[in-house]
């Protein structure tokens, strides 16, 4: 039984052209990295080890609910749904990489059904409607609820920092989260071709992604309020699940299709809304903003923080990356630096300072890229 599931995963077009898509976004990242601040803020591998983990032990526990659950889905949905996700991933876009659309295209095609005349498709489409509602709110809750715990988990880890331009041509920092998930969901087939076999257990691939820029907020911030507006979703669609055991919900076909369509409009309430808030990472009258620090760097040492400024160094006022480097060249025994933290108070860091470190900080502020050919995003 495991074996034959393991072989629908392995041969599903849904797994490969996911893992085409995380090595391409892992690749273009590195790329807009090093074109704006001449380094790389992590290795390409740590995509790969965000895709696998925690995202596979939360497949577990939902798998071992669809289990005991016996979720039952057809053939030909789950073709329909391989074909649909596939051509959503294959946009390389991982703001996409949700079972929402799939879901919505195919409810929806049976709820018109009565209304649509499908033709030659009309068989297709019957099959498609013996999979029940509740089927679609049990799948759509449990994936969204994992997508909540992977967002406030593992979201803001390793986030990717970069450069924009301001309506008024400023350069602005900030930083991109852009993950993918492996979410393996194992659901159930009955027979086909009029075979006498048991109920046949499938694994669906279904990849869960998220991209974001964060500017007015720190990463962390932006997906602790995605996470808690996915999560009552999540527990209101499990809720009507619940519910269709003892109580016949009126409507119920209509509040599925309107979680599916408040699902993608919380997200471009709250991208509206960090895009409306004063940048975290602006230059102004603070010094030299860090947008990061490189891993096992002197900078990362000395506990600098995205968001915070460097406003003095040896006594000298800094008003940005180069100044910075030009007060770092007079070569004193150690550097003190006066840091303007995030809530606005001055915190004081000091270090022995050596010949080569000027270089080596490993400290990326806000500034114009290194690449005079790279083209920023306006915000």
């Amino acid at each position: 039984m495991s074996v034959t599931a393991l072989l629908t995963l392995l041969g599903s077009p849904l797994f490969w052209v996911t893992l085409v898509a995380l090595t391409y976004i892992s690749l273009t990242r590195v790329k807009r990295e090093r074109a704006m601040f001449r380094s790389r803020r992590r290795s390409p591998k740590s995509e790969w080890k965000h895709f696998i983990w925690p995202s596979l032990l939360l497949a577990v526990l939902s798998s071992i609910a669809t289990i005991l659950l016996e979720t039952t889905i057809t053939f030909e949905w789950a073709v329909s749904f391989t074909i649909l996700y596939t051509l959503v991933v294959l946009t390389m876009h991982p703001r996409f990489f949700n079972l929402v659309l799939p879901l919505l295209v195919l409810f929806g095609v049976v709820l018109l059904r009565d209304v649509v005349a499908y033709g030659a498709l009309r068989d297709w489409v019957e099959a498609l409607a013996r999979v029940d509602w509740t089927v679609y709110a049990l799948t759509f809750g449990l994936v969204t609820l994992a997508e909540s715990i992977l967002l406030r988990w593992n979201g803001s880890k390793e986030t990717s920092p970069t450069l924009i331009l301001s309506k008024r041509g400023q350069f602005i920092g900030g930083h991109v989260v852009k993950r993918i998930w492996f979410f393996p969901l194992v659901v159930f087939m009955p027979p086909m071709f009029g075979l006498d076999w048991p109920m046949m257990p499938i694994i669906l691939p279904i990849p869960i992604g998220v991209s974001l820029l964060s500017t007015g907020a720190l990463p962390g911030t932006l997906l602790a309020r995605l996470s808690n507006y996915r999560a009552v979703l999540a527990l209101i669609a499990l809720g009507l699940f619940g519910l269709s055991y003892t109580f016949e919900i009126p409507y119920v076909d209509y509040v599925v299709l309107t979680l599916f369509v408040l699902y993608e409009l919380g997200l471009q309430w709250i991208k509206r809304e960090n895009r409306g808030t004063t940048p975290v990472f602006i230059n102004g009258n603070r010094g030299a903003v860090i947008v990061d620090t490189l891993p096992n760097s002197p900078g990362e040492a000395m506990q600098l923080i995205p968001g915070e400024s460097i406003y003095k160094v040896n006594g000298t006022v800094i008003t940005g990356g180069h100044s910075f480097y030009e007060a770092l060249q007079q070569h004193k025994p150690y550097i003190k630096l006066e840091v303007l933290n995030l809530n606005g108070d001055i915190r004081f860091v000091q270090r022995a300072m050596y010949e080569t470190d000027p270089h080596e900080l490993g400290i990326l502020f806000v500034g114009e890229p290194t690449s005079p050919r790279v083209r920023l995003r306006k915000l």
